[in-house]
């Protein structure tokens, strides 16, 4: 799997706007920025967006229309998946314990869906066995 880029502020506000809304041009996603911002740091950033592979984008007239290539929850998955696939080899313990505990800090419930969530794939492993 290509590991894929943290984002920067901008970049993620960015994400954040072709997340919500349907195919944009530079001109719709700087008109939902939350500050102003110039035509021109705008463009780029959707051309930086487009060169890491999470935008498409194809030309109608004399714009470029972009949309998304990663939707926010597969680029979320991704990018915690590659961050801890690097950690958990080598820090077994102090990874799973922060999950853990940012888990319930965040809610308790996750917890209960973390109890969920393994049993599940408990059960998926003895079933391919």
């Amino acid at each position: 799997m290509k590991r894929l880029p943290v984002l920067g502020e901008l970049e993620a506000e960015v994400m954040g706007i072709i997340w919500e809304s349907r195919p944009v041009t530079v001109k719709d996603v700087g008109a939902k920025l939350s500050r102003e911002r110039a035509y021109n740091t705008v463009q780029t950033t959707l051309d930086r967006l487009f060169r890491k592979e999470l935008l498409f984008r194809e030309k109608e007239g004399h714009a470029f229309v972009y949309s998304q290539r990663v939707n926010r929850a597969e680029y979320h998955r991704q990018l915690l998946s590659s961050v801890v696939g690097e950690l958990l080899p080598h820090h077994r313990e102090p990874v799973l314990a922060a999950f853990v505990e940012m888990a319930g800090d965040a809610d308790l419930r996750n917890l209960e869906r973390l109890e969920g969530l393994i049993q599940a794939r408990r059960r998926a492993e003895r079933d391919r066995r």
